[in-house]
């Protein structure tokens, strides 16, 4: 039906209306500089809104500082795979990502939370929002995405609880603190194998002594091996979009490495620089990146005139934390162009 549709509606434009306008619609390609928020607000409630899906995010910590004050619970920035779960009272459990894909390879965790919804028979749906985490985040992408690969090593850790009539909402007016006792009230009283809260604790953040507890603690979840840490405001409601009501605590690593190769951009940056291509040794550990993040325009014109030049040039590059493949080496997740590091190739300013 949906192939029919398009057809009939293909033969009302023209060739240029088509691959210019409507091709570009269909697969959601249109970089038009608005996005479905934006048509929302002005479509309001009618029958032409778009419909999303949308969570609760959080914000850069550095950022807003004045933000950073009151009592706030603190927990670890796990390194999962954000998932929303939702149980019917019809015993029907769906598993979905932040951007509402549907996940179909965690059954072990779907058939636990039935489990968990029968034994407090359910007066209305349910939603859980929390973490898929597995014994490594690739494996964890790997058994989240690929359609015959079934992901019974994996744990959901779980923050956060509302009914599906206020996710729907898209807000939930109950305070953080009430949302976590009743979380706690759900989840904690049966010991299933891989269902959990996640850790935390509530701290002061109007004096320098809470501040000083949270920057221990925050050093102390990296050591420990997590992102960083979580800072959710104890008297916020939910609300399905970014926002200071959570904020986050990340380290930002800058590393070294030399550029071995360019690559050629695809789409608006086809003709100019894609991607710089970089390895290097960092702390004992061989590291090969491309990175595209953070070039501007005028960067991608520039570098790739001169990329015959540019090769074995060091260029610093900031990242989240260095990841280790499934090969052995290793890598960098999320890495962003800062500068190079010296007018001549291998020099470091």
């Amino acid at each position: 039906k949906a192939r029919d549709t398009i057809k009939i509606i293909s033969e009302r434009f023209d060739s240029e209306q088509w691959n210019m306008l409507a091709r570009r619609v269909l697969i959601k390609d249109l970089r038009c500089g608005i996005t479905a928020k934006t048509l929302n607000k002005i479509l309001g409630n009618s029958e032409w809104k778009i419909p999303v899906f949308e969570v609760q995010l959080a914000t850069d910590s550095k950022g807003h500082p004045k933000k950073m004050t009151g009592v706030c619970r603190l927990e670890p920035k796990l390194d999962g795979v954000r998932t929303i779960a939702i149980a019917y009272r019809n015993g029907t459990v769906m598993l979905y990502s932040r951007n509402g894909k549907e996940f179909s390879n965690f059954p072990h965790i779907a058939e636990q939370i039935r489990a968990l919804a029968q034994k407090h028979s359910l007066q209305y749906d349910l939603v859980l929002d929390g973490e898929i985490v597995g014994t490594s985040f690739q494996e964890l992408m790997k058994g989240a995405t690929k359609k015959d690969h079934v992901a019974t090593d994996s744990d959901f850790h779980v923050f956060d609880i509302m009914n599906l009539a206020e996710f729907r909402e898209g807000h939930c007016n109950r305070n953080q603190h009430n949302r976590l006792l009743a979380l706690s009230t759900l989840v904690s009283m049966h010991g299933l194998p891989n269902i959990h809260l996640v850790d935390g604790f509530d701290v002061d953040l109007s004096n320098e002594a809470g501040h000083k507890t949270m920057t221990e603690y925050a050093e102390k979840c990296v050591l420990e091996g997590f992102e960083g840490i979580m800072i959710k405001r104890l008297d916020a409601p939910y609300e399905c979009k970014r926002s200071t009501f959570w904020m986050k605590w990340k380290p930002v690593i800058t590393v070294d490495l030399e550029v071995v190769d360019l690559e050629e951009g695809t789409g608006r940056n086809q003709g100019r620089l894609g991607a710089l291509v970089c390895e290097g040794t960092d702390d004992g550990r061989a590291i090969r990146v491309n990175v595209g993040s953070g070039l501007s325009d005028s960067d991608r014109d520039s570098f790739w005139t001169r990329k015959d030049e540019l090769v074995g040039h060091i260029v610093e590059i900031k990242a989240d934390v260095v990841t280790q493949n499934q090969d052995g080496t290793y890598s960098l997740r999320f890495p962003r162009f800062e500068r190079f590091r010296g007018f001549e190739p291998g020099e470091k300013l």
